[in-house]
């Protein structure tokens, strides 16, 4: 069911959550587009219900309550307790860093990261597991900006966000990227699909690899997560 008011909570917590400080009730009102009123209703009953806490003049901040939630689905969701029994393996034996990621209304969300020293993940304007993502859920162009606005609310349009549209074409038209950053690491990254969930699995390492002896490896394990995810998935019904 898409419930409005549902959504407008939802759209809440995600941009309260986002926020390293507190928040204004008068910016999430300005950033969502919704009355003074209906921001002072939502934010009521989210600080009722313990998921937010009112702090300084008409700013909330997440509460406790509200990370462990996110914890608990994340760490007992299907793909996160697959990636955990499959990846370190077959990461370990190929000598790989790597990475299984979804990209949700508000940025990434990494089930497994595994990086042995390589940079840290980057925001989705610059990640080629969010243009992989995007470019097999089949997103245009305008529908991927409009998502990168959501994931970076304040930003300016930059550089960053036209090099990400050519990287999401590039995946839909190879159905993989192949990677060289700045010198640092080589990135290949491949889409995967688990029932409703688009994701992606990414791989790394600092020198450059063979790449078709890595592609077939990797697309193996693609093939070894959506297995063992339908398999869990039939066992529990």
């Amino acid at each position: 069911m898409n419930s409005p008011r549902i959504n407008r909570v939802l759209q809440v917590l995600n941009l309260v959550a986002l926020n390293p400080a507190p928040t204004r009730l008068s910016a999430i009102g300005a950033a969502l587009g919704l009355h003074p009123s209906t921001v002072s209703r939502i934010i009521a009953d989210l600080a009722a219900s313990g998921l937010l806490v009112k702090c300084a003049y008409r700013s909330v901040v997440a509460a406790p309550e509200l990370a462990l939630l996110g914890l608990r689905a994340g760490q007992n969701h299907p793909l996160t307790r697959i990636a955990r029994e499959l990846l370190p393996p077959f990461l370990a034996e190929m000598e790989l860093a790597g990475d299984l990621a979804a990209a949700p209304a508000n940025g990434l969300y990494h089930f497994y990261v595994e990086r042995r020293g390589l940079p840290a993940p980057e925001p989705l304007r610059r990640s080629d597991l969010g243009a992989v993502i995007f470019a097999a859920e089949g997103l245009t162009r305008e529908q991927a900006l409009e998502r990168l606005r959501r994931a970076t609310p304040g930003a300016e349009a930059d550089g960053d966000r036209e090099n990400f549209l050519r990287r999401m074409e590039e995946a839909a038209r190879e159905r993989h990227l192949v990677n060289f950053h700045a010198g640092r690491f080589w990135q290949l990254t491949l889409p995967l699909q688990c029932g409703p969930f688009f994701c992606a699995f990414s791989v790394a390492r600092t020198e450059q690899p063979r790449d078709e002896k890595l592609l077939l490896a990797c697309s193996r394990m693609v093939g070894r997560i959506k297995a063992a995810y339908n398999t869990r998935i039939e066992e529990s019904c």
